[in-house]
């Protein structure tokens, strides 16, 4: 299982690696079926970050829609909104990134007028 966007294994959350090893190993059915019922809501959490991915790589809604039996509607519907978080999260992470950017090359810019004006004196 690798991660598309740079094909490197997927890190499976430590909570989650403990919930399927209570849920299959545990002798005391009640303790593993709330670790079942854990392993549920974790997995429906790697899933919204698996359509993530998806739609990050170009897929369509169809297409994930089809890949979990679903209508591109229903897929849309259930994901959208974790897309539409993760894009946020992108924009303003590209924003800070362009604003540093800016700022270094100010103060570069300011480096280089001081430099140059020092020159200048010093000639």
């Amino acid at each position: 299982m690798t991660n598309s966007q740079n094909d490197e294994p997927r890190t499976i959350p430590p909570l989650m690696s403990a919930a399927w090893e209570s849920a299959t190993s545990d002798p005391d059915p009640l303790v593993a079926l709330g670790a079942t019922r854990a392993l549920v809501g974790l997995l429906s959490t790697w899933e919204a970050k698996l359509a993530i991915e998806a739609v990050a790589a170009g897929a369509t809604w169809e297409a994930i829609g089809s890949s979990l039996g679903v209508s591109r509607q229903a897929a849309w519907e259930h994901f959208h909104q974790h897309v539409a978080e993760f894009k946020h999260q992108m924009r303003a992470e590209a924003r800070a990134l362009r604003d540093r950017h800016r700022q270094e090359m100010l103060e570069f810019r300011d480096e280089v007028i001081r430099k140059a004006r020092e020159y200048r004196r010093l000639r």
